[in-house]
Parts: C-alpha cells; structure tokens; sequence
C-alpha cells in the first residue's frame, strides 16, 4: 500500500493509505498469456492410451507369477496339514 503523503498532522497516527493502489506488472498480462506446456488431462490420456497398456501386461503377468509362487507353499502347508490331521485321528 502506498502512503499519501509522508507526514501527517498528529505523530501517533498511522499515514493515510490508499487502499486502492496496484503496483506495477512489468508488462505481465495474464488473460493473454498462452501456456505452451499440455494440460494435465491430456498428459494422462496420451499416458493411458500408450504406456499404461504395456504397463498393465507386464504388472498383470508379474501378479499372476507372485500368486502362482504364493499359491505352492499354501497348497503343500494344506496336504500336510490334512495328513497330520489323519495322522492324529489314527492314534
């Protein structure tokens, strides 16, 4: 905010303001400026249309090896968890 004037007629007061001031832009114009990057949105569909695709097969087949590897143990913890389940009925 710029002062009016720099003295004022009591020396307790603050000096008249006006509010109304805009400081100088440097020739900055913000409805013509053009913003040359893409938008967010467009950046996101190029992504989606071309690399999640080839993301999403590579993922989908690493997931089915982690559950395929996962699946093993579990598969043999229940065989010999119904064998020993036998095994005790027996004795």
């Amino acid at each position: 905010m710029k002062p009016i004037s720099p003295t004022t007629r009591n020396s307790r007061s603050f000096p008249l303001v006006e509010f109304h001031y805009q400081p100088g832009r440097l020739g900055y114009q913000p409805r013509c400026a053009k913003n040359p990057a893409p938008a967010f949105h467009r950046i996101c569909d190029e992504y989606f249309q071309h690399q999640a695709r080839r993301d999403f097969i590579a993922e989908a087949c690493l997931f089915v090896a982690i559950v395929f590897t996962a699946a093993v143990p579990l598969f043999g913890a229940a065989s010999a968890l119904t064998d020993f389940c036998r095994a005790i009925g027996q004795v």
